[in-house]
């Protein structure tokens, strides 16, 4: 089997962390894996360190930045750009002889019209709310967007329950399948990002993602001034890339709470594995989230872990009181509580990282994960055989 990958940037993200999961457990399988991508970034190295073939075709989003939306021109310019690169799309589907065609995110279309184009069977991988954010929407809409996917997929894999739902307004529940990804703690880390380590024995939280109102670290913020009221020695590291308005949002909140010496703006890094480590606890605050990779990544170097209970895919990861806490997103207080009572309680928190790595450490391997997509890919060639 060949598969042809389309993803939707050449970055370091989640999506493109869970396609080189897939890709590793694929090859491991002997499938053969080609990638097509926008534009150069950092996933291009990790490509030729795998020795997959790959090609920059400058094909556009469809789902962006209300900004960019609202300029109708764009719109469609971004439409006819989405038709036109989509034939030597499918031209290197053809040239490369590929099996299948996955998308893996929802925000291109492309890939999907290649697909047509080349006769190829096609898969939509849902790593993401495609409706939650009020700061995306689709070029074409959501009802239009959502009824293109379905007349151009064959079937669609999505990484949550949660998804599912969420989709389910606009897409058969029967033609979607939920696999969970693959999670690999990266052990590596450069050296440079050791001149952010704070000492100890400060009650250290961390929390793991861009800085995005979905990710809710304002709401980190407000539970460790609450806890600090209450005589907590404690600080929270947040380790992720900024987007600008809310990083400015975040340090003036952290200046009105007096926390300057005790939150950290540790930026993006390469591989966040050695500040779980350090970690007391391991927050996840997100109001919306599709799987939650840090969330597996904390279980994996057996932390414990405070998160939403309301926020999607989070909670089908977490057992309440077993492998993790659970708390309403929105109420900060109740954060603070399940802090407090993890530095007041050691060996509770011990409790709860080592069973959540029990849990996890034989349910999100590349091998796992790839035979699952692998029945399904079967599953779309032989329905019409293609």
């Amino acid at each position: 089997m060949r598969v042809c990958f389309v993803s939707h940037t050449a970055s370091g993200g989640g999506a493109e962390l869970a396609l080189l999961e897939l890709l590793q457990g694929l090859m491991a399988e002997g499938v053969e894996c080609r990638v097509l991508v926008p534009k150069k970034g950092p996933l291009l190295a990790a490509l030729d360190h795998l020795h997959i073939e790959w090609k920059i075709i400058g094909f556009p989003l469809w789902l962006v930045a209300r900004v960019r939306r609202l300029w109708l021109l764009g719109r469609i310019l971004r439409t006819a750009r989405t038709l036109l690169f989509a034939i030597p799309m499918a031209r290197s589907i053809l040239k490369w002889q590929c099996d299948v065609v996955c998308s893996n995110t929802v925000t291109i279309g492309a890939g999907a019209l290649a697909a047509r184009l080349a006769r190829c069977p096609h898969v939509w991988q849902l790593h993401e709310f495609g409706y939650r954010d009020p700061n995306l929407l689709f070029d074409l809409g959501e009802r239009r967007t959502a009824d293109l996917m379905d007349r151009l997929s064959e079937i669609f894999i999505a990484n949550s329950h949660a998804v599912v739902k969420d989709y389910a307004r606009y897409i058969n529940p029967d033609r979607m399948r939920v696999i969970y990804q693959a999670v690999t703690l990266r052990d590596k880390i450069k050296s440079s990002s050791s001149n952010h380590a704070t000492d100890k024995p400060r009650f250290t939280c961390v929390i793991v993602g861009a800085l995005h109102i979905a990710k809710g670290q304002d709401e980190a913020i407000r539970a460790l001034a609450e806890v600090m009221r209450r005589g907590v020695d404690a600080e929270l590291l947040l380790i992720g890339g900024s987007g600008r308005r809310f990083r400015k949002m975040l340090v003036q909140q952290t200046g009105d709470l007096n926390l300057e010496q005790r939150v950290k703006f540790i930026g993006y890094v390469e591989n966040p594995a050695p500040y779980i480590r350090m970690a007391d606890v391991v927050l996840v605050c997100s109001r919306w989230e599709a799987f939650g990779r840090a969330t597996v990544e904390a279980m994996l170097a057996g932390k414990p872990i405070i998160a939403t209970a309301n926020s999607g895919g989070t909670a089908e990861l977490i057992n309440d009181g077993e492998t993790g806490l659970l708390y309403e997103a929105g109420n900060h207080v109740e954060l603070a509580d399940k802090i407090q009572h993890l530095y007041q309680s050691p060996k509770e928190g011990a409790r709860l990282g080592t069973a959540a790595r029990v849990w996890a450490a034989g349910r999100f391997t590349q091998q796992r994960y790839a035979r699952e997509v692998i029945d399904v890919l079967n599953e779309v060639l032989a329905e019409k055989n293609w």
